[in-house]
């Protein structure tokens, strides 16, 4: 389908723009429909429109379609890749899809509002990825904040045996993060379970779930720790929570009251494990990017 496209009403009865739309282009949900012509998108006669417009006969619709918007050449993110998957070093700021859930049957939804790690693979295919894969070949997520490695299939193989391996701890992954606060053991381990509340939160909760985080100190300032952390298990939000219930959250992290800083000073730095293919021990690594060492080395 063009990136421009005009129809012609020609129905006696009157009919809602968005309802007529929505029947001429099956591919694209109602929901994006609507949000096209809230966003200007789509014109009658030459003028933006509601969504109940009423159409009369003799009408142009003219409708542009979403169309890629690439700031990011995911090529500059890739830092290992096979037939299989990705390997890439996620920058702080991307997020990893869209908040709504519409592009997961709407891919073209992905197109709609800021640029996503979605977006990218489906503007941009890597070779040998599979388009049709569920929730564009993601199995697992960081934080739009959140830096460093991350991991994408190819196929439905690969992500369903990455998928298991994250569901059975057999990814071994470790993040840097500057705390608030001066931890005082220089290891330990945290095993507080953690589960959504009233109101939408993640906290640390006697009903949650199973969560354990493993963490160790790198270095210590005034005000301010460098540490390691291992998340034995993946809850949303895991280290976060638990650095918050511990008394020392995560620099820049608004939500669970860390101090204000120019993003969250997380970073994804290693992941280890068995390839389930060749069955061979692999570990991706990245360092902390610039913006994270000039944060820790303003920490004084």
């Amino acid at each position: 389908m063009p990136d421009k496209e005009t129809f012609v009403f020609d129905e006696i009865s009157t009919r809602r723009l968005d309802v007529f739309l929505a029947e001429r282009a099956p591919q694209y949900s109602r929901g994006l429909i609507q949000t096209l012509i809230k966003e200007g998108a789509v014109t009658v006669g030459g003028k933006p429109r509601k969504p109940s417009w009423p159409l009369e006969t003799g009408d142009e619709v003219s409708v542009v379609w979403p169309a890629a918007v690439k700031k990011t050449d995911l090529q500059d993110l890739i830092i290992f890749e096979d037939k299989n998957m990705l390997v890439i070093n996620k920058p702080a700021g991307l997020l990893v899809h869209p908040q709504s859930p519409v592009w997961e049957e709407n891919p073209a939804a992905a197109f709609i509002g800021e640029e996503t790690l979605v977006s990218l693979l489906l503007a941009a295919p890597p070779k040998n990825f599979d388009k049709n894969m569920p929730r564009a070949g993601l199995v697992h997520r960081l934080d739009k904040d959140t830096s460093g490695v991350m991991f994408i299939a190819k196929n439905v193989k690969t992500q369903d045996a990455l998928t298991e391996k994250f569901a059975g701890r057999e990814m071994h992954k470790t993040y840097n993060a500057i705390v608030c606060g001066v931890v005082p053991d220089d290891k330990g381990v945290i095993s507080v379970p953690i589960g959504r509340v009233t109101g939408g939160k993640i906290k640390a909760s006697e009903l949650g779930r199973e969560a354990v985080t493993e963490y160790k100190v790198l270095k210590r300032k005034e005000k301010f720790t460098l540490m390691q952390l291992h998340p034995v298990t993946g809850r949303t939000n895991q280290l976060r929570v638990h650095l918050s219930w511990l008394g020392y959250p995560v620099l820049g992290d608004w939500l669970y009251k860390g101090a204000s800083a120019p993003r969250l000073m997380l970073h994804s730095r290693n992941a280890e494990f068995v390839h389930p293919f060749t069955k061979k021990k692999v570990k991706f690594s990245v360092e902390p990017p610039a913006d994270f060492k000039k944060i820790w080395k303003e920490c004084e």
